[in-house]
């Protein structure tokens, strides 16, 4: 039995007999904060065992106040951060589970918390996206296409990491549509003027974009290194940051040397076009 499985064992019990007190003391005892690694295969735990329950009112109101506690409340690298760190994750195991009034409720949660301060809250969104994507990858397509064109740099920050999932970019239109929303971020992004280029929120966006594009571009390699070649030739120091770092990972490089070279050539200004 793995760490995982161990945990559902413990927190079963207590999530059945509505032990909550008992359950958020588990969480915090056994977060791993402070410290560089929360506890993320207690975390996935929690989670888990929230994937078949039905109508627990309690519960779910429980996971709503424990997910809205803020910064100000349980600063970074505390370990009562852990509790909303989970209680997001768990509201997205709860997703397929629940009416559309409770699903819009926990997208809105979401899209808050993604602009949080602290970048554990902000992992926790993407994660909890994760699982909903891997449910119904259709339910994500909806989500993001109605909130990317509104969504901050911090939102579509989590947008670009929700996506660079490899389990659910075995389906090409899956990738199609990964590389579609990257297209519009990076749109923006050519937008954004020098002032706000400074900000962490943008920072933190690229950093994404920097690792996410390769990942989308090795599940699809022919479209995507059109993609990376046409993004290539802009002029823009972030974007050409972006794209040589994509360049270098070795997702890219171990099997795709040609069409890595092609698209460095382009970017350099070396090739014939």
């Amino acid at each position: 039995m793995g760490k995982r499985e161990e945990y559902i064992v413990q927190l079963k019990p207590l999530i059945n007999e509505g032990s909550y007190k008992e359950l958020e003391d588990l969480l915090v005892l056994n977060s791993n904060l402070p410290g560089p690694r929360g506890n993320l295969e207690l975390a996935y735990a929690f989670a888990d065992c929230l994937e078949t329950e039905q109508d627990n009112d309690k519960l779910l109101n429980l996971l709503w106040k424990w997910a809205r506690i803020s910064a100000k409340e349980t600063p970074s690298d505390t370990p009562r951060e852990f509790i909303p760190f989970c209680a997001l994750q768990a509201l997205c195991a709860l997703f397929s589970n629940v009416d559309i009034k409770k699903k819009t409720e926990i997208v809105e949660l979401l899209k808050v918390s993604a602009n949080d301060l602290r970048w554990r809250i902000r992992e926790a969104v993407a994660i909890g996206f994760q699982r909903i994507e891997e449910k119904d990858f259709r339910e994500i397509e909806i989500i993001f296409s109605y909130w990317i064109n509104e969504a901050s740099l911090l939102e579509k920050r989590a947008i670009i990491a929700t996506l660079a999932h490899p389990p659910v970019l075995n389906e090409k239109d899956n990738v199609k549509f990964c590389l579609q929303i990257t297209e519009k971020i990076l749109e923006d992004l050519i937008k954004t003027g020098k002032e706000f280029r400074k900000n962490e929120e943008f920072r933190v966006l690229r950093q994404g974009l920097e690792y996410a594009i390769s990942v989308f571009v090795n599940k699809l390699p022919d479209q995507g290194f059109e993609f990376m070649k046409k993004w290539a030739i802009e002029d823009d120091p972030d974007i050409k940051k972006i794209i040589k770092s994509n360049l270098g990972k070795s997702r890219l490089t171990k099997e795709y040397g040609e069409q890595v070279n092609d698209v460095m050539a382009v970017l350099t200004g070396n090739s014939i076009r």
